[in-house]
Formats: C-alpha cells, structure tokens, sequence
C-alpha cells in the first residue's frame, strides 16, 4: 500500500480508481481505512477515485509528534496535505465519527476542498457524558493493552447486541487488530483528542456544501439526537437513520450505507 510522508508522519493510504472526481473516507476512532471497503470498492466500480488514510496512530499509520499532533484540527492538516501531495484540490469527503469530526474543523480553513460533506455517526458537540467511562477505558489500555474487558466495551458502544452473533467473523476481525502488538501510546494519543474534544455546534452553521448525515438507530456513542441536531445546523442537509446499526454503520450495514451514499453522491 502506498505511504506519504506528512508532516512529520508516514501515512498509510489506499488509493483506487482514476475518476475525475474524488471521495475521500475518513474512519472512526480505532479502526482502519479497511472499515470503508464495501463502500471504496463500489465507487472504484463506479469511475471514482477513492482514497482513504490511516489517522496518525492508527492501521498502518506511525505515530509520531507530541500529542498535539493528534488532535482532530492537525488530522485535519494532515488530511489536506496528504490530498495536496496527490495533486487533489476537491472531494466528496465521507466521514465517520472522528472521520466527521476532523471535516467539521478542517472545513472552516479549508471551505474549497469540499464539494460535498457525508458526516455518518457523527457529532459537532463535546461528550461530557460518556468522558469518564471513556477515558478509564483508555488508560486501562494504556496500561494493559486489549484485555477481555476492553474488547467487550468496545464492542458493546460499536455495535448493536444482534451483530456479534450474526456476524462473527468480522467482529473477530477487529478483535484481532485491537489486541495486535502496536505502540500503544500512539494508540492512546488518537483516542485522547477524540474522548476530549471540544464542542463545534456552532461552527457547523457555515458549512455551504450538499450535506448527507447518516446515523445507526443503535448508535449509544453519538445517538442519533446528535446527527439530528446536524442536520437542524446545516442548512439543506439529507439526514437518514440506518436501520440495525449502532455506531460502525458502515461495518454494521456496508449495503444500506453504500446505498445511501450512491444515491446522495450521484445526484449532485
């Protein structure tokens, strides 16, 4: 897979098809570009170009930096420079969770590279809420690595209940690339600036690109009342809930997910 020195950092992306327009995929917190597979193949088929990274510290992608250099604005550096670097000025950018969050706080320096916006289980607020439980589940990490308990909050705030048991294979899948010997202080430093994020409600207001907000009807990480309240702020936004999901929608439902997608992107 090809890799981009990026300020300071050794991205990991996945670049496909040769299309003159390009969507750009940018995964949540604790997993891979490869949770957009379903969708990065179907567009690839379709005359897209499809590119999508490994944050910094995440997949395949080093750490590297101070912790500063995690945050979701300087992902957001990253992303621009990675797409200047590939001769990119213009995307249809998709993101979920903290792929949302990094487009919501690169869009205000960087208006010109969005031709349009897909936030998928997202969130423009802070979240006080699930804070503490969050960050003890960060330092045992930290601490101790993917232990049972870990796997088993992860999976419980990723999918609904149903979706271990009907789809095992894929749930191990992720299982395994949790607990893969990694620097886990990179790892620890993604999650922090996601967990501890600031509250960007009334930023969203400006966004001035076709909008798509897509959320899981089971997602107890950002429940759909934050995707609605997107939807209230961005002005001619298309909100739609995905059935049978919780917060990985795109792993949980790729079809509806890539079906959504399809039919926003090729009316614009």
């Amino acid at each position: 897979m090809p890799k981009a020195s990026i300020n300071g950092c050794l991205y990991n992306y996945e670049d496909r098809g040769t299309g003159d327009q390009v969507i750009f995929f940018g995964h949540g917190l604790l997993y891979t570009w490869r949770s957009f597979e379903h969708q990065m193949a179907h567009f690839a088929s379709k005359g897209y170009r499809v590119i999508a990274v490994d944050w910094r510290g995440q997949g395949e992608t080093q750490g590297a930096g101070d912790p500063d250099a995690y945050s979701l604005d300087h992902l957001g550096d990253d992303a621009y420079a990675l797409l200047q670097h590939l001769g990119i000025n213009r995307v249809h950018w998709v993101g979920l969770s903290m792929g949302g969050m990094v487009a919501m706080r690169l869009y205000p320096r960087h208006p010109e590279l969005f031709r349009s916006l897909t936030l998928i289980d997202s969130s423009a607020a802070d979240d006080q809420e699930h804070l503490p439980a969050y960050r003890a589940m960060a330092d045992t990490y930290l601490a101790y690595g993917a232990v049972p308990p870990i796997i088993a909050g992860l999976d419980a705030t990723f999918y609904t209940p149903a979706f271990p048991q009907k789809n095992p294979a894929e749930v191990e899948r992720w299982h395994a690339y949790w607990s893969a010997e990694r620097d886990r202080q990179a790892f620890f430093n993604a999650i922090i600036p996601v967990i501890e994020r600031d509250d960007v409600s009334e930023m969203v207001g400006a966004i001035n690109v076709p909008t798509l907000i897509l959320c899981g009807d089971q997602d107890i990480s950002t429940p759909p009342d934050k995707s609605e309240d997107l939807h209230r702020r961005i002005k001619g936004s298309k909100y739609m809930v995905i059935p049978d999901a919780g917060h990985m929608s795109s792993v949980e439902q790729p079809e509806a997910v890539t079906r959504a997608l399809d039919e926003f992107i090729s009316s614009l």
